[in-house]
C-alpha cells in the first residue's frame, strides 16, 4: 500500500480493505491484531485509525463488499433469465457455494472465527438481515419469494456448510462437478413447504 500517495477517504479505506483481507487469509481473523494490519498498511497508527478502530468494523465492511459483490452477480444473471423463480435462487446459492473469490476467502475466515466471538455473532445476524436486503433490491417481485426465517436460517446454515467443507477440506472439485445435484438439493428446500 503506497502510503505517501493523497487518497481519497473511500480510496483509502478500500486499500486498508485489501491489506487487511490477506492479512486475515494469511494469519486466520482471530490472530489478525489491529498493529498487524497497521504494520502492513504502512500507514501511522493515528493514520489507520482514523479510518478503521477495530478489526471487526473491517471484516464488517468486508462481508457487506462481498454481499454487494454476490448482488451484482445476481443483477447479471437476473437480466439474463429475466425472472424471479425457485430455479434461479437455487442456481445462485450454487454459484455462492462454489464462487471463488478473494470474498469467499475472507468469509471463511470469518465464519471460523464466529464461533468464539460474540461481537461476530451480532455482525453475522446482521449481515443475515443485509442479505434479504440486498435480494430485494435486486427484484421488486422479491416478496412473492419471501420465506419463514426457519428455511432462510436453514438456507444459509447450507451454504455455509457448503463453503467450509469446500475450503477447509479441499472440495472445490466436487461442488463443482456437482453443480446440477447442488441445484437440486437448494431446490428441495426452497420448495419445501
Amino acid at each position: 500500500m503506497n502510503r505517501n500517495k493523497r487518497m481519497s477517504f473511500e480510496n483509502r479505506k478500500e486499500e486498508i480493505k485489501k491489506v487487511a483481507a490477506k492479512v486475515f487469509v494469511k494469519k486466520g481473523f482471530s490472530n489478525t491484531s489491529m498493529e498487524d494490519l497497521i504494520k502492513e498498511s504502512g500507514l501511522s497508527k493515528g493514520g489507520f485509525y482514523h479510518y478503521y478502530k477495530n478489526t471487526t468494523d473491517i471484516i464488517y465492511d468486508l462481508m457487506l463488499d462481498g454481499i454487494e459483490y454476490r448482488n451484482e452477480i445476481m443483477k447479471k444473471s437476473l437480466d439474463v433469465k429475466g425472472k424471479l423463480s425457485p430455479d434461479f435462487f437455487a442456481s445462485e446459492m450454487t454459484k455462492k457455494v462454489t464462487d471463488r473469490t478473494s470474498y469467499m476467502d475472507v468469509y471463511v475466515e470469518f465464519l471460523l472465527a464466529k464461533k468464539r466471538n460474540e461481537k461476530l455473532e451480532g455482525v453475522f445476524e446482521l449481515l443475515k438481515l443485509r442479505t434479504i436486503e440486498a435480494f430485494k433490491s435486486v427484484n421488486k417481485d422479491f416478496s412473492k419469494y419471501s420465506m419463514q426465517s426457519d428455511k432462510f436460517d436453514l438456507l444459509t446454515f447450507f451454504v455455509n456448510a457448503m463453503i467450509l467443507s469446500s475450503n477447509i477440506l479441499n472440495g472445490e472439485d466436487i461442488l463443482n462437478a456437482n453443480r446440477d445435484l447442488l441445484d437440486e438439493i437448494f431446490l428441495l428446500i426452497l420448495n419445501k413447504d
